[in-house]
């Protein structure tokens, strides 16, 4: 038997097939589902070319690149305030660790003094505040940013405060400033072309009072020897 063409079969299945109208509610509901689809369908934006995608792209690798930079050099660069105070730090810890807190142990200033001649290329100030219950213990030589600098010890109670002056690199004084590092305190202030570094245990209102004291004196000057 010949199989019935396209056509043949189209006719057939019009003529013989049994047809089921849909519901009145049904259709009324497709047609309503048909409008509010037509009424949502987003606007669509024209495809921008690949030459502006490709710049767009180019830019925020730029812009990213930028960012991750400047996050490197904020992690990397330190400043050298910060530098500075952590190895004043390590040099006040390592004195009291072993038994070089002084080169030279007196409390006179007129053997301390004359004690860094030679040894250094600057005059340290050595202030005397026995009277003030802060004595002088003794002095020493350390090396601190890359250059030797005068150490000079001295004791609050069982307290000791470490010192460290060298010259300024500007003329102009610094009021102190106060940090904190690892548990120990500092204050940092310039004076007399001198720059210097109190560093010690006591507690911040002591040490700041050793520092505004040791200030006035280093803008004074030295008495004669006696």
């Amino acid at each position: 038997m010949q199989a019935p063409d396209d056509d043949e079969l189209g006719l057939l299945i019009r003529r013989e097939a049994t047809r089921h109208a849909p519901p009145a509610a049904l259709a009324e509901r497709i047609l309503a589902d048909l409008r509010k689809a037509d009424v949502q369908e987003p606007v669509r934006r024209p495809r921008r070319p690949a030459a502006w995608r490709w710049l767009q792209a180019v830019t925020l690798f730029g812009a990213g690149a930028a960012t991750a930079w400047g996050i490197a050099l904020s992690l990397l660069v330190v400043p050298a305030q910060d530098l500075m105070s952590e190895s004043i730090t390590d040099s006040h810890v390592r004195s009291l660790m072993g038994s070089h807190l002084a080169d030279v142990l007196s409390s006179e200033r007129h053997t301390v003094k004359p004690w860094f001649a030679g040894k250094l290329d600057f005059s340290p100030p050595v202030i005397d505040l026995a009277a003030e219950g802060l004595p002088l213990v003794g002095a020493r030589l350390d090396y601190i940013g890359g250059r030797p600098v005068a150490a000079l010890v001295y004791q609050s109670g069982q307290h000791i405060i470490n010192l460290f002056v060298w010259p300024a690199s500007a003329d102009k004084p610094a009021a102190p400033r106060l940090l904190t590092r690892r548990g120990y305190n500092l204050v940092h202030w310039s004076e007399g072309g001198m720059q210097a570094w109190a560093v010690s245990d006591l507690n911040a209102s002591e040490l700041q009072a050793f520092a505004t004291l040791t200030r006035k004196r280093m803008a004074a000057p030295d008495p004669p020897p006696r």
